[in-house]
């Protein structure tokens, strides 16, 4: 008989492969841009990156779910399954940090010369790079702890505080881990929302100003012009409010799922559905905006 979570399973299945293809399309046009210009703008370093967290999101997602759909549940050992959650979270961390400088810089280019932000502004094109290396570093080291909260579902067997991932197991180490756990992520969540919120709001902000600026003239034109600095920021606003939306969606599954020592696995397969929407979609977003998101950095 089919379980309840197999059709949420198979649409992972669908949306992981899916999400592949648009984000190799995505790694490769970046590398023709390499090729084209010899260098890589501020906003393609980004989204380089971006990509690549991503892909490694619906590889370590998508692909062990699937598995476990087909009732493999024990082709993942203790090590495999450490190895394979571990990476899924550095990459969700990397994803959630780069969304947030793809936000910020944009937020910042978009600002005007004369503002405070001005000086920030001009230097941040050099800091980029090294941002985004940071902060795959920054959670390379961070998420270690958890590898220490997972095992295979064999070794499970003999524990009896865990929740059934499907394919692997969480298990509860003690307090201080667990409260440190929650600490140390919730505060890096918070702030990238923020900065995120900050973005949006000042893109917001420079849209309104924008249409108060134009008015006159798209009142005397037929046909009148938009700026590549204004569709490049309605796209990444657009990016940023697709990210915020499905990680609290995501957020609030798996905070439902982890009241439960053993979740039903219909929940856990939607939390990792929704987890996988904006590694699915962005890059498809990213790719028709692309000629609008370049433009923008030639001061670069």
């Amino acid at each position: 008989m089919m379980s309840v979570d197999f059709p949420i399973r198979m649409l992972i299945l669908a949306q992981t492969g899916i999400g592949i293809v648009g984000n190799t399309l995505l790694f490769c046009h970046c590398i023709c841009s390499l090729f084209r210009r010899h260098v890589l703008r501020p906003l393609e370093q980004i989204i380089n990156h971006l990509a690549l967290a991503n892909t490694l999101v619906l590889l370590c997602g998508g692909i062990p779910q699937t598995m476990a759909a087909f009732g493999m549940k024990f082709f993942l050992d203790d090590v495999g399954c450490k190895l394979v959650l571990y990476f899924q979270r550095v990459a969700w961390g990397s994803s959630l940090s780069t969304t947030c400088l793809l936000g910020s810089f944009q937020a910042l280019y978009i600002n005007p010369t004369n503002s405070r932000w001005a000086e920030l502004k001009f230097k941040s094109p050099k800091y980029v790079s090294s941002s985004c290396i940071l902060s795959w570093i920054f959670h390379l080291l961070v998420n270690i702890i958890v590898s220490m909260r997972v095992t295979g579902q064999e070794n499970s067997r003999n524990i009896s505080v865990k929740s059934d991932l499907g394919h692997c197991s969480r298990v509860f180490v003690n307090t201080i881990t667990e409260t440190t756990c929650s600490v140390i992520f919730s505060s890096v969540d918070i702030i990238c929302l923020g900065l995120m919120v900050w973005a949006s709001g000042s893109m917001i902000f420079f849209l309104h100003r924008h249409k108060q600026q134009v008015q006159y003239i798209h009142s005397t034109r037929k046909s009148p012009q938009i700026s590549p600095e204004t569709r490049a920021t309605k796209f990444i606003l657009i990016l940023v409010s697709m990210f915020v939306l499905f990680y609290s969606l995501s957020s609030a599954f798996e905070t439902w799922a982890y009241l439960f020592d053993n979740p039903p696995l219909w929940l856990v397969s939607t939390s990792m559905l929704l987890t996988s929407c904006f590694p699915t979609l962005s890059p498809f977003l990213l790719l028709k905006s692309d000629s609008h998101i370049s433009s923008p950095c030639s001061f670069c």
